[in-house]
């Protein structure tokens, strides 16, 4: 029975043939590796755009949050510089610089004006108050005052008998 099988296989002509073309499984076992080889370096070289677009993606995100620091320091140098500026004690100093001088209560003016919807009232404006120097010890007027408050509560407290 083994012998017939033998002799059917190789009287089917597609095993025939197959078996008489050994160079085609030589062929298809490189086809199919150049195909595994082909879709590998496909892959690769997709890895490798991404990775690379990633790559400068994060060196742009960098440069761009330096320049977002330097900016923001620059914000804050002119804004400092614009208090600066603006500050009472420069305006003082930039109108007494060019001639100004503070104006005293009889040379200021107020005029009226007709038909104007607000009602002003025409009194001198009245005068700066002058700030009170600190005490020199202004902490142990503090510590008296606690002192005095803990000793008024001390003998709002009900005496134990």
């Amino acid at each position: 029975m083994i012998t017939s099988m033998r002799t059917n296989n190789y009287t089917n002509p597609f095993l025939r043939a197959f078996k008489q073309a050994p160079w085609r499984t030589q062929t298809q076992a490189v086809a199919a590796w150049s195909v595994t080889l082909m879709v590998v370096m496909v892959l690769g070289g997709l890895y490798l755009t991404v990775a690379s677009r990633a790559a400068a993606a994060g060196r742009d995100l960098q440069s761009l949050e330096l320049r977002k620091t330097a900016l923001t320091l620059d914000n804050n140098e002119l804004r400092a510089e614009l208090a600066e500026l603006r500050s009472v004690t420069r305006m003082v100093q930039r109108a007494q610089a060019l001639g100004f001088q503070p104006a005293q209560p009889g040379q200021i003016e107020y005029l009226s004006v007709a038909n104007y919807p607000h009602v002003a009232a025409t009194t001198t404006p009245p005068r700066a108050a002058e700030v009170a120097p600190m005490p020199a010890n202004s902490l142990a007027q503090l510590g008296d005052w606690l002192a005095g408050m803990l000793q008024g509560l001390m003998a709002a407290l009900p005496k134990a008998s």
